[in-house]
C-alpha cells in the first residue's frame, strides 16, 4: 500500500511537540496522547523514502521516562524493531532502529537499559526458534524464510541476549563477549546493563542505522 509521503513529518512533528510539553511539566503531561501518537506510528517505516519515525524519536538522544513509554506503547500496538528497511537507493537493508546506539546507552542510562531489556525479551520470542535450529539452519536456502531471520537477527544482534545470539552466531558472540571483556579493563561497567557490544566482527557499520 502506498503511504503518503508526508506522514512521517508529521508524525515526528507531533513526537515533538508532546517531547517538550513533557519537557516543560512531567507531572502534568497526558500520556495518552503519546500513546496515541504512538499506536498511529506504529507502522511508519517510510520505506526507501528516509529514516523511519522510531529511528527519528529514538535514535541518537536522550533517553527518559518519555521515550521508554513511547517505545512501550509503540510495542503495544505492534512496532516491529527487528524490521530491516532499504534507506533510499541503498542496497544493503538496515534495522528501523540503531541497536548499536541503544546498547552503547544503555551502559550509562537506565532508560536505556530498560528500553533495550525490552527488546531483547521480544527478542526471545521472535528469534529463539532459530536459536535451537542452530547457527547454519538456512545458509543452504540463502532466500528461505529461515535465512532471512537469521539476517534479521545478525543485524539486529546488539538487541539479542548473549545466550540467544551464541545459538544464532556463535563466532559474533564470541566478538561481542571479547570486545566487552576489553572494555570492563578499562572502565567499570554495571554487569545488568552491559549485555553485549556491538556486532563489528560480523556486520559492516559502514552505513549504520539511521540517526
Amino acid at each position: 500500500m502506498e503511504r503518503d509521503p508526508h506522514e512521517i513529518n508529521r508524525l515526528i512533528g507531533e513526537f515533538m511537540e508532546l517531547l517538550e510539553k513533557w519537557q516543560h511539566d512531567p507531572g502534568a503531561f497526558d500520556w495518552g496522547a503519546l500513546r496515541t501518537l504512538a499506536h498511529r506510528g506504529a507502522a511508519a517505516y517510510n520505506d526507501g523514502g528516509g529514516p523511519s519515525f522510531h529511528a527519528l524519536a529514538l535514535d541518537g538522544v536522550e533517553h527518559g521516562e518519555f521515550h521508554e513509554r513511547f517505545l512501550e506503547y509503540s510495542l503495544e500496538a505492534g512496532f516491529d524493531p527487528f524490521k530491516l528497511s532499504r534507506l533510499g537507493s541503498a542496497s544493503a537493508e538496515l534495522p528501523v532502529i540503531d541497536h548499536a546506539g541503544l546498547a552503547d546507552a544503555a551502559r550509562v542510562n537506565p532508560s536505556s537499559a530498560r528500553m533495550r531489556a525490552a527488546l531483547m525479551e521480544l527478542a526471545r520470542a521472535r528469534f529463539g526458534t532459530l536459536a535451537e535450529r542452530g547457527e547454519t539452519q538456512g545458509e543452504s536456502d540463502p532466500s528461505g524464510a529461515t535465512a532471512a531471520l537469521r539476517r534479521t537477527a545478525i543485524a539486529c544482534s546488539e538487541s539479542l541476549p548473549s545466550d540467544l545470539l551464541e545459538g544464532i552466531a556463535p563466532d559474533l558472540a564470541a566478538a561481542a563477549a571479547d570486545s566487552q571483556r576489553r572494555r570492563t579493563a578499562t572502565a567499570a561497567v554495571d554487569p545488568v546493563e552491559a549485555y553485549l557490544t556491538t556486532a563489528e566482527a560480523r556486520v559492516d557499520r559502514s552505513s549504520k542505522p539511521y540517526g
